[in-house]
């Protein structure tokens, strides 16, 4: 897979892992916290990402609870960003970590943090598919007909995802002439919202 992937290291991809949150519809517990196979969730998608790409790749955003999140990370090579208005929703934890990246960056993937089932083939597919379209368009997964996460957007989107704000990603904002769909597993449909999709992810 890695060697896959440096055929085409001329092109700069950075994946932006949401885990700023604060897991409202989850209840009291912090949901990347919780327990799936003895691993914090937020650590099965993190890791996803790790076989795959290289740490230097990966931005962390992170907010509520913020510190513990680190601590169940505990990888020193990890970059963070510190989302400072994460009660503001999705919007300004994707903002904060666009104000950070390499304006020279082809493009970004953005990966919500409570996914544990995305697979290293399919986010392997999904770089792919960004990389043979020139990094010129929104590449999504899409299962069952059913699109989901995580979704690549070439440079041209950057601005309008340093302006994102409130509790709205950039969906709303993808042109449909830009849209490119990539046939996934299950795991790109699969988050965890509630304590039922939690017991249904444990039972997986």
């Amino acid at each position: 897979v890695q060697n896959l992937m440096n055929k085409y290291n001329i092109h700069s991809i950075k994946k932006i892992l949401l885990a700023a949150g604060s897991s409202k519809r989850f209840g009291t517990e912090n949901k990347l916290s919780a327990l799936i196979n003895d691993k914090p969730l937020i650590n099965h998608t993190l890791d996803a990402l790790l076989k795959n790409f290289h740490h230097n790749e990966i931005i962390v955003v992170v907010g509520h609870d913020f510190q513990n999140i680190i601590n169940l990370i505990n990888n020193p090579k990890i970059n963070y960003v510190k989302n400072q208005n994460y009660k503001n929703g999705i919007g300004t934890s994707i903002s904060s970590a666009m104000k950070k990246i390499d304006p020279n960056t082809d493009g970004v993937m953005i990966i919500p943090g409570d996914m544990p089932f995305i697979t290293i083939e399919d986010l392997t597919k999904l770089q792919k598919k960004f990389l043979e379209l020139k990094c010129t368009k929104v590449v999504c997964p899409k299962h069952n007909d059913i699109i989901g996460n995580p979704v690549l957007l070439p440079k041209s989107y950057f601005k309008i995802l340093e302006s994102l704000n409130g509790d709205i990603g950039a969906k709303p904002y993808i042109k449909d002439k830009d849209l490119s769909f990539v046939h996934t597993n299950f795991g790109t449909n699969f988050d965890v919202d509630t304590v039922k999709n939690l017991i249904k992810a444990k039972r997986l």
